[in-house]
């Protein structure tokens, strides 16, 4: 994925364009997307899995057969508060990462925020039963687009874990000259 500009060049980290958003303004945009995002579904999930109690998933029988299953269906706010906690420290590092020129901030980014939507998935799918009709296809909405919504930035973010890791200097100690002495006994 060589992106090259008008004169043949290889581009750097600022230089290189998709969408017409460099990377490093697009990973920017890509940890204040995810800062809001999260702030949005904590703000809608609380209401809704908050109503959620255990005896309701032990009676419905269907769905929390196993334990795991009805231990997420029990803890569900607080695994997604706490999930979404972690997402905002990781989102917000990435914004200082990208200040600071540190590669290891997107790709804890990168690693992170799958770990996060499969989370998000894997709650949705087991307490979707307990909302209303209107209410399922809400929160199935926001998690889509907040699901295409990452993959996009993903590859903002991606790009520029890459280009800033390749533009790094490389820290070999075994590489340094030492400075001998010059005065002879």
């Amino acid at each position: 994925m060589d992106v090259q500009g008008s004169a043949g060049r290889s581009l750097g980290v600022k230089d290189t364009r998709w969408y017409g958003l460099t990377v490093r303004r697009g990973t920017v945009l890509a940890g204040a997307f995810s800062i809001l995002a999260t702030h949005l579904y904590l703000i809608f999930e609380q209401k809704h899995l908050a109503q959620i109690n255990c005896t309701q998933a032990r009676l419905a029988g269907g769905v929390a057969k196993d334990a795991v299953s009805l231990f997420i269906i029990c803890w569900s706010l607080v695994l997604m508060v706490l999930l979404s906690l972690v997402t905002l420290a990781v989102s917000g590092f990435l914004l200082y990462a990208v200040y600071a020129q540190v590669y290891l901030g997107a790709l804890l980014y990168v690693l992170w925020i799958p770990l996060y939507e499969g989370a998000s998935l894997a709650v949705q799918v087991l307490t979707s039963r307990f909302s209303s009709r209107v209410v399922r296809v809400m929160r199935w909405f926001g998690l889509l687009s907040r699901l295409l919504l990452h993959c996009f930035w993903l590859t903002f973010v991606t790009a520029y874990a890459r280009l800033s890791y390749s533009s790094q200097p490389e820290g070999n100690i075994l590489a340094y000259s030492r400075r001998g002495s010059t005065r002879k006994f």
